[in-house]
């Protein structure tokens, strides 16, 4: 479930880091490849994570 969660964050942040929209803005480009970059980031740390054990 850890890595269906990871690969979701891998595919949501890259479709933010590609995409590019007129009406945002550069600003707003830049704060929707940030929030791209944080997923792929999240993603990482997620997939990297030791399992805890019980």
């Amino acid at each position: 479930m850890k890595l269906f969660f990871a690969i979701l964050l891998i595919l949501f942040g890259s479709f933010l880091i590609g995409l590019t929209i007129d009406s945002f803005g550069n600003t707003g480009n830049f704060i929707m490849h940030i929030i791209g970059i944080g997923c792929n980031l999240g993603a990482i740390f997620i997939a990297r994570s030791k399992k805890d054990n019980q």
